[in-house]
């Protein structure tokens, strides 16, 4: 195709009216957007349905049509969040080998990179398992399995160095996953809170030291 025809395409495309499909994408993706903001600063349950279409700019029936209740809404929503910032960081840390400090680091860096590019998902995630905890809804144990993944890829990761002899191991390892994955629930919070005051590379390079100092033998 010669490049006058494909940039008659390209205008013919973008002046042609939307597909239902397209509009369809379209206006989950803009619904998502506003129940993933309203979630963190409202929280689930003072958010209403009818809240999240007038933010959306469509219809309470809208809503229904495209998802079956809000705790659908917010369990898209979680898998979004496993999508974007769970499976990124099992990947760095498998593509890293088996050498746990560097797996550590890879965890560290992936969780840095989402901490500035993806805040809101996991904070999504960090705040949803507060408000739910101890509910025993499906969204409890759905927060649960989350965020277990990633903390049980740091358990094995530092049962791992502690029997190379390159981590700490008067501290048992399901204690050390538990504190690095706490430390670094808080610095999502702090870094959404406080973004225009931390510097993504400083903040990202504190935690790094933080958790180094505190496991290495």
């Amino acid at each position: 195709m010669n490049t006058q025809a494909q940039n008659f395409d390209e205008i013919t495309a973008r002046d042609r009216p939307a597909t239902k499909r397209e509009q369809r994408a379209a206006s989950i993706d803009a619904l998502l957007k506003e129940a993933l903001t309203l979630f963190i600063t409202q929280g689930y349950h003072a958010t209403t349905v009818e809240v999240i279409a007038q933010a959306a700019g469509l219809t309470k029936g809208a809503v229904y049509f495209y998802f079956k209740s809000k705790a659908n809404v917010l369990t898209t929503l979680l898998d979004r969040t496993e999508e974007l910032t769970v499976e990124p960081t099992i990947a760095a840390m498998n593509a890293a080998g088996d050498n746990p400090k560097d797996r550590l680091n890879a965890f560290v860096r992936s969780q840095s990179v989402i901490g500035a590019e993806k805040t809101e998902y996991m904070l999504l995630a960090i705040l949803m398992s507060a408000e739910f905890n101890g509910s025993g809804h499906a969204i409890e144990i759905r927060l649960i399995e989350l965020m277990a993944r990633m903390e049980n890829a740091l358990k094995e990761t530092v049962k791992s160095g502690q029997k190379d002899g390159v981590f700490r191991n008067e501290i048992r390892a399901n204690e050390i996953a538990s504190v690095i994955m706490a430390t670094n629930k808080g610095c999502y919070v702090e870094w959404y809170m406080r973004g225009d005051d931390l510097k993504g590379q400083d903040f990202a390079r504190a935690f790094k030291d933080f958790v180094f100092d505190g496991v290495a033998a």
